[in-house]
């Protein structure tokens, strides 16, 4: 049950920084460029937090940010298609 809870949690949190991420970039590119935007700004920074993760943590922590990344992604990108 916990477990689910925390990949709930993760989905959430992802689909929450990545929209509003993507909503403030759109205001300054094109939709789609927003889009990319987000991912990498979102990609490059949880990936630096991951250097300050325990070593033997680190493969949950990339988990808890890729996979909703990766669930989230297409969502993101045909939602910037559909807008232009």
């Amino acid at each position: 049950m916990t477990e689910a809870l925390i990949a709930l949690f993760a989905l959430a949190y992802s689909g929450t920084v990545l929209f509003a991420l993507t909503g403030a970039l759109r205001k300054r590119m094109e939709p789609r460029r927003a889009a990319f935007t987000a991912l990498g700004l979102s990609a490059a920074v949880h990936a630096a937090t991951l250097l300050f993760a325990p070593a033997d943590q680190r493969a949950f922590f990339l988990a808890f940010w890729a996979i909703p990344h990766l669930i989230l992604a297409p969502v993101l990108i045909l939602t910037a298609r559909r807008t232009t």
